[in-house]
């Protein structure tokens, strides 16, 4: 007798029976008498128990706990939507082959728009509008024209898109057999797009490198969808004992946490410890957004997967990335919607074109380094939460520098020093837009204030630029800079908190004038024009960009590793060559003395002892006239707004 599905035959009489799972994974098992010994009135009746029984399954279950969707059903949703967006791309990339002269380009195009899409749709969900101009100019700010018009005709092509989408999530929950409420239609939809997603960025990454094409289609980091209770049962008797075994269940969130989410997460359980717990380094702003751009960095070279699943062959990606990103990668805000693999090819079909130096190309070691140490301890700090992290050896990815650490940047010489301060900006510029052309004409500004502070101060490039005029104050005569955390700014450490006092040249060079003039031009911080209208970038940053990149292509002595910071090696070298004491030494420059002695029972430095030991180091402005003070005009000293590149 041929079998009838749930259907079986004990004697003569014909019986109903099924074993379902709801939410919490237990087995129920339903048996009920046909009542008949008809083999075609058994079949009927059968097929209709079969139909009302999954009705009723899925009623029970919408107003109970166990209405929402396991980890093991979200895994399995992901994975069929990932295979599906592989089998679609696969198929038009074939079509392209046959057709189109420029295949590649082609299909680089169309995973370009998917990436776009559905990075969206996942972050912020999909819209009512979806489609619309109106959608594709709000939501796409950051795409040329002609990628917008090319987005807008992709959805015209596709009408009814979103109610597609409602339909494919209620289509994963009647697959994973569990009921269609609300929350489960949005969650199903959002795990179907993560799947698209993480299926188009491993579709570019085979373009790139096609040797990795069956690496990826096997891939088993991510649990095989359960097979269908119907599939189960006509299987062979031989056939379970091969059948593949489900991943053990993760709470959430830890299930679906992404990096950026877990570092997130990683802050706010964290609030006052980074690194090392010994060293009980306090996060700051900077500490803050680094440790976050780390994980972004990875999300964006990983996909949209829990960071649980990151392996070994993720961060090799992630550091092949590293080695062919731009070192301007994410200052222009149309990075923040691309790809890794899309801004370093945009990099080098600049490279091509003659608009990028190749020594461009590429982080420096300490950037790495700095990446994979932050990830190192989120991925140990998930692997705490959660089993089944890998370990991953994070060493083979850190660069080793076996320098002396007192020759890993050099120090200013005095002629440099001298040379230096010889350009325009002090001598004599020819306007205020060509400061650093030959001429007459002197401003005080950043542009000519923020390096004599260094040199004559050795304070770091953002304790300077940061400092408002409350900072600055007098005592007894002596004028003095105080570097704290307080009015908005920040510090490396707590020794940072200090006093420095004005050396005698900053006073002849009239910067107590500056002060004053800006006071009554109703200003509060020491260099206003280093504000930005976002509040995003950095003083010293902003400074960095706007003056020292141009200042440092005029001098020729400039190393690589040297910038604003080689100025307090300057401090502390010529100091410790005319005996000041170590401790003054340290407090003057904001070090962290070790020792009981030399730190914890040592207190500050008086200020008087500071102003002796910076009227010793060199001077190389000698031969700069004091000026009576001259400010920027006031819309000049107004915040920035965000300079932003053609396209975008």
């Amino acid at each position: 007798m041929p079998a009838i599905q749930n259907v079986e035959r004990r004697g003569a009489v014909y019986y109903w029976r099924r074993t379902v799972r709801f939410q919490d994974g237990k087995p129920f098992t339903l048996r009920l008498s046909l009542r008949t010994t008809a083999q075609a009135v058994a079949r009927s009746m059968g097929c209709a128990m079969t139909a009302k029984s999954e009705t009723l399954k899925m009623t029970l279950g919408k107003d109970g706990p166990a209405a929402k969707l396991t980890t093991v059903q979200k895994a399995g949703i992901f994975r069929q939507a990932m295979e599906g967006m592989r089998d679609h791309l696969e198929q038009v990339h074939v079509g392209f082959q046959r057709t189109e002269p420029d295949a590649t380009f082609m299909i680089e195009g169309l995973v370009g728009i998917y990436e776009a899409m559905l990075r969206d749709f996942v972050v912020h969900g999909v819209p009512e509008n979806v489609g619309s101009r109106e959608h594709v100019e709000g939501r796409f700010s950051g795409l040329t024209d002609e990628q917008k018009e090319t987005l807008i005709d992709f959805f015209a092509d596709q009408p009814e898109w979103r109610e597609r989408s409602h339909d494919r999530a209620a289509q994963d929950l009647r697959t994973a057999g569990v009921a269609e409420t609300e929350d489960n239609l949005d969650i199903a939809r959002k795990v179907n797009l993560e799947g698209r997603l993480a299926a188009a960025l491993e579709y570019r990454r085979r373009l790139i490198d096609p040797a990795t094409m069956w690496a990826a289609m096997t891939d088993d980091r991510v649990p095989a969808a359960p097979m269908p209770s119907a599939a189960v049962a006509a299987a062979p008797a031989t056939v379970p004992a091969a059948l593949p075994t489900r991943e053990p269940e993760v709470a959430e969130p830890w299930a679906s946490m992404t990096p950026t989410q877990a570092a997130e997460r990683f802050i706010a359980d964290n609030p006052k410890i980074v690194g090392d717990a010994r060293r009980k380094a306090r996060w700051t702003e900077k500490t803050r957004t680094q440790f976050l751009s780390a994980a972004r960095l990875l999300e964006k070279s990983y996909g949209a997967l829990p960071i649980r699943l990151v392996g070994r062959e993720d961060v090799v990606r992630l550091n092949e990335h590293f080695s062919r990103l731009p070192v301007s990668h994410h200052k222009s805000r149309r990075h923040d919607a691309m790809s890794l693999e899309e801004i370093c090819r945009e990099a080098e079909a600049e490279i091509k074109a003659g608009t990028r130096d190749v020594k461009t190309i590429g982080l420096q070691s300490t950037s790495t380094n700095r990446h994979f140490l932050f990830l190192k301890e989120l991925v140990a700090w998930v692997g705490k939460q959660v089993d089944g992290v890998a370990t991953i050896d994070w060493s083979d990815f850190l660069y080793e520098d076996d320098r002396d650490a007192r020759d890993q940047r050099d120090a200013y010489t005095e002629e440099e020093g001298r040379q230096l301060f010889r350009l325009p900006i002090w001598m004599g510029s020819r306007s205020l837009g060509r400061r650093l052309e030959q001429g007459t004409e002197i401003w005080h500004d950043a542009g000519f204030w923020v390096l004599p502070i260094a040199w004559y101060t050795g304070c770091r490039r953002e304790e300077i630029c940061q400092l408002t005029l409350d900072d600055i104050g007098e005592e007894n005569g002596i004028w003095f800079f105080t570097i704290t955390d307080e009015n908005g700014g920040r510090v490396k450490n707590r020794a940072a908190v200090r006093l420095v006092p004005f050396a005698d040249e900053l006073i002849r060079l009239r910067l107590p004038d500056y002060v004053k003039a800006l006071r009554a031009a109703g200003e509060t911080m020491l260099f206003p024009e280093l504000r930005t209208a976002s509040g995003k970038r950095s003083y010293g940053d902003v400074y960095y960009k706007n003056w020292w990149m141009k200042i440092a292509k005029k001098l020729d002595f400039i190393e690589p590793g040297q910038a604003i910071h080689s100025f307090r090696h300057t401090v502390t070298t010529e100091l410790k060559h005319r005996e000041v004491f170590l401790e003054t030494r340290a407090d003057l420059v904001g070090h962290t003395m070790s020792g009981e002695t030399a730190g914890r029972y040592s207190k500050a430095a008086r200020l008087t002892r500071l102003k002796e030991a910076v009227d010793q180091i060199p001077k190389v402005t000698d031969r700069l006239q004091p000026l009576p003070t001259r400010l920027l005009p006031s819309s000049s000293r107004q915040p920035r707004p965000a300079r932003l590149k053609a396209g975008e």
